[in-house]
């Protein structure tokens, strides 16, 4: 899918599309410098990261609520979500590096985002009502990250590749929990889960 069909299908406004933009050119930028990115993937970056994010929007069902982007990278889904109209977003982090690229995105585009830099572990006393993540941990590890921020109607939503439905039977040997696996639009080895109800076995 290229840009112009990323637009379209996602209903994305002439001002979004120049924030989109914005947010491509700086992390091609500091990217060029500070390695936060695989450099391929900014060969075509509104495909590899815009879409890719973007395509989990349709699956969170109020934009009020509160979103916790695990393992952020570069900012990546959180700060597409939040440039799409999600407007209670937080990331974290444990790589410096990457948090810097954030805080420097948060300060020059005038970002109303809740940045950590931290590992999840040690982090307390937060409840979300979506947890996402790409391309941070299989899945079983997720579940166990995501477990202690969880409300009582909280839904998982992460980016999985190719490995899927390994990572789905591995994590079921520990947890219950109701999934729905949808295709990836941005990769088609990919996927997209939406997980409810988790229990520890």
């Amino acid at each position: 899918m290229d840009k112009k069909d990323i637009l379209s299908n996602f209903f994305i406004s002439k001002d979004n599309e120049a924030i989109f933009q914005e947010y491509v050119g700086r992390l091609q930028d500091y990217n060029s410098h500070t390695n936060i990115v695989g450099k391929s993937t900014l060969i075509n970056p509104w495909s590899s990261h815009i879409l890719d994010c973007i395509q989990i929007l349709p699956f969170i069902q109020n934009k009020k609520f509160s979103i916790l982007d695990m393992g952020t990278g570069a900012g990546l889904p959180g700060i597409v979500l939040y440039i799409a109209g999600c407007n209670n977003v937080t990331l974290i982090d444990s790589n410096g590096k990457k948090i810097n690229f954030i805080k420097l995105i948060q300060k020059k585009m005038n970002l109303n985002i809740n940045i950590i830099l931290g590992r999840l572990e040690n982090l307390n006393n937060l409840k979300f009502d979506i947890i996402t993540s790409r391309a941070l941990a299989n899945l079983d590890k997720l579940l166990s990250y995501s477990q202690k921020f969880m409300k009582k109607s909280t839904v998982l939503i992460f980016l999985k590749g190719k490995t899927v439905n390994e990572e789905l039977k591995e994590a079921q040997k520990k947890w219950t929990f109701r999934f729905q696996q949808h295709k990836s639009i941005s990769d088609s080895r990919g996927a997209i889960l939406i997980i409810k109800n988790l229990k520890k076995k």
